[in-house]
């Protein structure tokens, strides 16, 4: 297995104080670069079977450092709560916040030690390119946690607004690798504000429920609580607020309910058609380029035959609203749900509350799209193939342009895929998709100069 190294809570780059706005407390972190375990480590620590965590390194000044744990250390649990991959240990931590007492279970050469300790606070995120915001909006009985990086300068700037992709990950202090930090970045450094956004529980957020309990309208009002948040920043030019909706956030841009007008939406690798229609050809379309790239044991027949049954399910699932663990109960569509899908029979279903998906069937994103007064950008990546079809961005501008005419434009983007890197085309996108040195030096820039570009052209 390919080793997972994973960094929690180092700095990576201090160049501009923070401004940090409003009552939402700090989350921990525990300040440690982790990995999983391989057998040969477990037999270092006289374990019988992989499990835990193995501390790499620690960070000087971390909760980490404070309570005693070193390099070579297994991590076992919190509170009691066994955790056995890097991302288990970092949500688990996550669930805190700064000043926690909390309780480790470790191994250090094969004897069992309990370690307690406070947590410290997650440091805040810095630029290069000038001050960072911390704020909050009201949302959901709790806070929502916004992240704003402003110019260096003065005066009002153009502001972009990222509605990332549909998991629960966290957008702040991302990676320096991360496509999103590049991209935001790279917005800043040409002059213009960039908004993140946290989801709901999701980082310091603290609502009354978790970003995967959250249905797809949960989630729109969400973005736009914190769009229209941007009112009252002066800096920011409220007449050339832009967003920038990314897969999942493409879907999303449009449904917003907004105070003043975006002046454009721009969306990546997204989709218009209902989610049955797109989601029973992806069943069948991504599989089959899966299968011309790499050995899956399929073939055109029984990809169709899968395809059958794919019908099937989403039909029942997203037309009917039936739930997953109804339609578990099907013993053909049972064998179907246990080989596509990690599902353990809850209302969680792919990452979100089944009914996520379901809402996304009854978005009316044609009527949303006509009636955006916005201009509009719709990209598709040559190499994407998550959302593989260009027909799909193409006529994301059609619509808008029937209604809005001269209002959107099409582009297509060559040897970019869904999560911006630089491939020669689809084949090179899913062979490299676990490259984690390809991932790091493949970022493929040209999407900052195609919004910058955007911008410039239509902004008042």
């Amino acid at each position: 297995m390919k080793k997972l190294t994973l960094l929690l809570g180092i700095i990576f780059i201090v160049c501009s104080a923070n401004n940090v706005n409003g009552q939402l407390q700090r989350r921990a972190f525990l300040g440690t670069q982790l990995k999983e375990v391989d057998s040969f480590t477990a037999g270092k620590h006289n374990m019988k079977h992989a499990k835990g965590v193995l501390v790499e390194s620690v960070v000087d000044g971390s909760s980490a450092k404070a309570m005693g744990l070193e390099a070579n250390d297994l991590i076992l649990a919190v509170e009691d709560v066994e955790v056995n991959s890097p991302n288990e240990l970092i949500a688990r931590i996550g669930r805190y916040r700064a000043g926690d007492k909390v309780r480790v279970t470790t191994i250090r050469n094969g004897k069992p030690i309990q370690r307690v300790g406070n947590l410290l606070p997650l440091p805040h995120e810095t630029s290069p390119f000038g001050e960072v915001i911390y704020d909050e909006v009201p949302h959901d009985g709790g806070y929502i946690r916004t992240i704003i990086h402003k110019p260096v300068g003065k005066g009002q700037f153009p502001a972009l607004f990222l509605i990332p992709g549909y998991d629960c990950s966290s957008i702040d202090r991302m990676h320096p690798d991360n496509v999103y930090k590049r991209i935001l970045d790279g917005m800043v450094e040409k002059g213009y504000v960039i908004v993140k956004t946290e989801k709901a529980g999701v980082g310091d957020s603290k609502n009354n429920r978790s970003c995967a309990q959250y249905n797809l309208f949960d989630e729109v009002d969400l973005f736009s609580a914190s769009f229209n948040a941007l009112a009252k920043y002066d800096f920011i030019d409220h007449e050339n607020v832009y967003i920038f909706g990314h897969s999942m956030g493409g879907v999303q841009a449009p449904l917003m309910k907004t105070d003043f007008a975006p002046r454009g939406i721009a969306v990546y690798g997204t989709v218009i058609r209902p989610w049955f229609e797109y989601f029973i050809e992806h069943a069948r379309m991504q599989k089959i380029i899966l299968s011309q790239v790499e050995d899956m044991g399929w073939d055109y027949l029984s990809i169709e035959q899968q395809h059958d049954a794919a019908v099937k399910f989403y039909y029942r699932f997203l037309v009917e609203k039936q739930s997953p663990a109804e339609i578990f109960k099907d013993e053909e569509l049972n064998a179907f749900i246990s080989k596509n899908f990690r599902y353990d029979g809850s209302d969680i279903f792919l990452g979100r509350h089944y009914t996520f998906w379901q809402q996304l069937q009854d978005t009316k994103l044609f009527e949303a799209w006509s009636k955006s007064p916005a201009h509009v950008l719709s990209l598709w990546g040559e190499a994407d193939f998550i959302a593989f079809n260009p027909w799909e961005h193409e006529l994301i501008a059609d619509v808008v342009n029937e209604y809005n005419p001269g209002k959107a434009k099409y582009i297509r983007v060559p040897n970019m895929d869904h999560s911006f890197l630089w491939v020669e085309d689809q084949k090179q996108s899913i062979t490299s998709r676990m490259d984690w040195d390809y991932i790091k030096n493949n970022f493929n820039s040209q999407i900052i100069e195609i919004l910058a570009e955007w911008i410039e052209e239509t902004k008042n």
